[in-house]
């Protein structure tokens, strides 16, 4: 075996362990935001501050939809579909 590994290498065991810890509720997004900026590997650093990335424009497009009052528009749409079933 070559003990040269390069840093940015991630085995499919040590995938399986993060998605495992992240899909804990608190715990993962504590860990999301542990492994956003601690340790060598920037593979692994850059894929959870993409996660990160997603969660804040997700919330942020939610926010833009509330404070322009689309929301009730929306909510009102939905409600019309569910009494016509």
């Amino acid at each position: 075996m070559n003990d040269n590994r390069d840093n940015n290498y991630v085995s499919v065991g040590s995938w399986m362990w993060m998605m495992f810890v992240t899909a804990i509720p608190i715990v993962g997004f504590i860990m999301m935001i542990v492994w956003c900026f601690t340790g060598e590997n920037e593979s692994r650093k850059n894929y959870f501050r993409a996660i990160w990335a997603w969660i804040f424009v997700f919330i942020a497009l939610i926010v833009v939809l509330v404070l322009f009052g689309l929301s009730p528009a929306i909510l009102k749409q939905i409600q019309s579909w569910t009494h016509t079933l």
